[in-house]
């Protein structure tokens, strides 16, 4: 079972990843809301997979994160509202989804299809 790790600080789309992701048969070993938190609690988890956004509550911190997560050998799956791109994202392996999430990709994405 894939420990998957989500960093949204949208209430909603949080809970309706996480359902997403343990529907496809995996765990969330977490859900935070900043970059602060997922970092520090991604030595303790070590997580599989990170569904991350780049907006997180304390910025735009999600980049940063992803970056940090890759090197430890995580799998980033980035989520974002925006059409823009991140320049810095070329620099890490990475899954992109826009926001809204379309239903079934995350499960796609964690190889539950």
């Amino acid at each position: 079972m894939k420990r998957v790790m989500i960093c949204e600080d949208d209430l909603l789309l949080a809970m309706d990843l996480a359902h997403e992701v343990e529907a496809a048969g995996s765990q969330v070993v977490g859900t935070f809301y900043s970059s602060f938190d997922a970092w520090n609690a991604a030595k303790v988890l070590k997580p599989d997979i990170a569904i991350i956004d780049l907006h997180l509550a304390d910025g735009e911190s999600g980049l940063s994160l992803a970056t940090h997560l890759v090197e430890q050998g995580c799998r980033v799956i980035i989520v974002s509202g925006s059409s823009l791109v991140h320049p810095e994202l070329s620099r890490i392996s990475h899954s992109f989804v826009s926001k809204p999430v379309p239903a079934g990709i995350i499960a796609e994405l964690t190889g539950h299809r």
